[in-house]
């Protein structure tokens, strides 16, 4: 069964109105996630309740989780910013979707299996699937550092989404690789003692 997916370069505030579901959802939720004011740009409503959010190889978090980090991270950081290279929305609702997120099982069953199905039938009033990837660099200041030194990092983003409609859309699942060393390696040498790692 046929999927689209729409392709688009170039930083997240220049996402048209016109793009796809999910591009827009990257636009409304990237300033959130880099917000250095938390309180004020409240990630957890972009998440539904139970959804994991896998960061490299750490231990999975949730929304209600992530909220306290992103307060120290306010404290310590006087830059925080995604710089978006390339995005792709994937629409899935050509398809029926996973019967789970890759976090909890990637297979499908047995009586899907025994149909040839890669997908199970999306449950309840749930009318949109969607997987949006994008390729940025993450720019972090620390307001300690007397040199304003900015740590670069490059990221792959999977943000897994579900809802009635595009105004619903949620992750149900964050998936983001990237190598935290330099950015650990920075921190360390400002924070020694500190307890706070950049992470």
């Amino acid at each position: 069964m046929e999927t689209t997916v729409s392709i688009y370069h170039g930083p997240y505030e220049s996402i048209p109105d016109n793009a796809s579901p999910g591009l827009k959802f990257l636009k409304r939720f990237l300033p959130a996630l880099d917000s250095l004011t938390p309180g004020e740009n409240v990630i957890s409503p972009f998440f539904t309740s139970s959804a994991p959010i896998l960061i490299a190889s750490d231990p999975p978090t949730t929304a209600s989780q992530a909220v306290p980090i992103l307060e120290v991270r306010s404290r310590h950081t006087s830059k925080f910013h995604h710089h978006v290279d390339l995005a792709w929305d994937i629409d899935l609702r050509g398809d029926t979707g996973p019967i789970n997120t890759s976090y909890s099982r990637t297979a499908p069953n047995a009586d899907a299996a025994q149909k040839g199905q890669l997908y199970a039938p999306l449950v309840g009033n749930i009318q949109m699937k969607r997987t949006v990837m994008f390729e940025a660099t993450s720019e972090t200041t620390f307001r300690e550092d007397p040199c304003q030194f900015a740590v670069r990092v490059r990221e792959f983003n999977i943000l897994d989404l579900e809802g009635r409609d595009e105004s619903d859309l949620q992750i149900v699942e964050m998936r983001i690789f990237l190598d935290q060393r330099p950015l650990q390696a920075h921190s360390a040498s400002l924070f020694t003692g500190s307890g706070y790692s950049g992470s």
